[in-house]
């Protein structure tokens, strides 16, 4: 028996949530908080939604959503373009290869495996900025926006792990 409409717009909006709330932490996160040198050190709330759901719904979240994510979060942050579309993309790679290692585990397995994700991932933004400046950038900024990226991890993904078993658990 095939199933009927509602179940298969039911299961089109359960994979679609990984996405939605990727596209709403982007504009979340270009929401200006006036606070003085609040914006270069702004916590990376993307990144933490793409490493979470290409850990656990990976298949609801593929590299080219997650691209067109990164190129949003560019063009709304004014970052160079791609810069962030290709870190996203490559952190989804690298957390949907490795789901096996982190499922499954105590918490702190998946927030280490984060800590090294988003360590790196800081690393390669300040490359690429660097290269596409031409110039060396001060990598103050970078860190801290880590640090807090990292300490921030965990409040964010006991939102994604309700919304993962609340509301997804059924597809």
């Amino acid at each position: 028996m095939s199933p009927s409409l509602s179940q298969r717009l039911d299961v089109l909006a359960r994979n679609l949530i990984p996405a939605a709330l990727g596209v709403a932490l982007v504009v979340l996160s270009t929401i200006p908080f006036y606070l003085p040198g609040y914006g270069p050190i702004a916590p990376n709330l993307v990144l933490m939604a793409v490493f979470y759901w290409a850990v656990f719904r990976s298949e609801a979240l593929s590299p080219v959503t997650v691209f067109f994510i990164g190129l949003l979060q560019d063009v709304l942050t004014g970052a160079p373009p791609g810069l962030n579309a290709a870190v996203l993309v490559l952190v989804r790679t690298f957390a949907a290869s490795q789901n096996r290692v982190f499922r499954g585990k105590s918490f702190l397995v998946l927030w280490f495996g984060f800590v090294l994700v988003g360590v790196a991932a800081a690393f390669v933004i300040w490359l690429l900025s660097a290269i596409y400046h031409l110039t060396l950038i001060d990598p103050s900024p970078i860190v801290f926006q880590a640090a807090l990226t990292i300490t921030l991890f965990p409040f964010l993904v006991w939102g994604f792990s309700w919304t993962h078993q609340k509301l997804m658990a059924q597809s």
